[in-house]
């Protein structure tokens, strides 16, 4: 949202500056930030930019690839309906706001609703009307171009001016409707998805639910050693390979008491920095403006080969292979 404000000639600083955010936040997007800054920031780029239609300009610029574990689990389900499905399964991977897809198949149709509570403000309007453009693009990017919504709904007032939306869902929304939800042709179903493959579905279906699982388990994981540990390894990637001593010593600590205390949360030092890098690398390599060389040093390794080998016992695939097809889901 910021880089689309930008290109329309608003300073990121004013959009930032409202949301009271860092611009550092914008090298690491996958970093949490409060909802209500998310919508502060929404707010300060409709009033700059002046155009109804930034929600919509800014769901087009996500691709299905960005969503990390979520977009592969995705994109390689044998079908539309177990791609849908493990949207709603698995969207908390990628949000951390309380907002949720609910799915109701109809006789001839399937009901896609957009749950998240509060006030609608201006900055909660244009974030939902975002989020329901970015499930229709992502849509089609996995199950093709031609798919259209039947119907759409926000709950919110209709803003000036509408043209937008109706030319992206193909058809025009209700306002002041009841919920804000997507109605989709039920043929979406049994569509296949372009780069189903069961193989590498099984893997990352395990992959997301164990991520799932963890977060479920540690409901104040922020005040452990792990997650502190979990971001001195991020900081430290670029210079190489992370070694204990020298992430004890910038958390403050002796490398014995480090140690000690990962332990006796059920983690290992050499466990976190392949956990950190498995993770990151499937984000990073999503990020078509970085060369897989440039990847591959940004965590930690000091040779191409040696990233490629990694990835490769981790996903099952090389990274220039899982790259070319979500860049090829990207472009349908």
């Amino acid at each position: 949202m910021v880089r689309v404000a930008e290109q329309r000639g608003v300073a990121k600083s004013t959009v930032l500056t409202s949301a009271r955010v860092p611009a550092e936040v914008l090298e690491t997007p996958e970093a949490p930030l409060p909802l209500e800054a998310i919508y502060d920031g929404w707010a300060a780029a409709m009033r700059a930019v002046r155009d109804d239609g930034l929600p919509v300009y800014v769901a087009r610029t996500f691709s299905i690839e960005q969503y990390s574990v979520l977009g592969f689990v995705v994109m390689t389900a044998a079908s539309g309906r177990e791609a849908l499905a493990r949207v709603v399964r698995f969207v908390s991977l990628i949000t951390n706001h309380g907002g949720r897809w609910q799915m109701e198949e109809m006789t001839d149709a399937l009901r896609v609703r957009w749950l998240r509570d509060g006030e609608r403000t201006l900055g909660h309007r244009v974030a939902n009307e975002s989020v329901l453009a970015e499930f229709m693009h992502v849509t089609r990017q996995v199950l093709g171009a031609d798919v259209n919504a039947l119907a759409v709904s926000f709950r919110h007032a209709a803003p000036s001016n509408t043209e937008l939306h109706a030319e992206h869902f193909g058809v025009r929304p209700r306002w002041q409707a009841e919920a804000d939800e997507i109605v989709l042709p039920k043929s979406v179903l049994t569509a296949v998805p372009s780069f189903a493959n069961p193989a590498l579905s099984r893997h990352f279906e395990s992959f997301a639910q164990r991520l799932l699982q963890e977060a479920s388990e540690e409901p104040d994981r922020d005040a452990k050693t792990t997650a502190r540990v979990r971001s001195a390894i991020v900081e430290a990637l670029p210079d190489g390979e992370p070694v204990s001593r020298a992430i004890a010593k910038r958390l403050g600590m002796s490398e014995r008491t480090l140690r000690r205390a990962l332990a006796n949360e059920g983690e290992s030092f050499s466990g976190l920095v392949e956990a950190v890098r498995k993770e990151r690398a499937l984000r990073l390599i999503a990020d078509r403006r970085a060369s897989l060389a440039e990847v591959a040093f940004s965590l930690g390794f000091s040779e191409l080969s040696a990233f490629s080998r990694a990835f490769k016992r981790w996903h099952g695939r090389a990274p220039s292979e899982v790259r070319r097809e979500a860049q090829l889901a990207a472009t349908r």
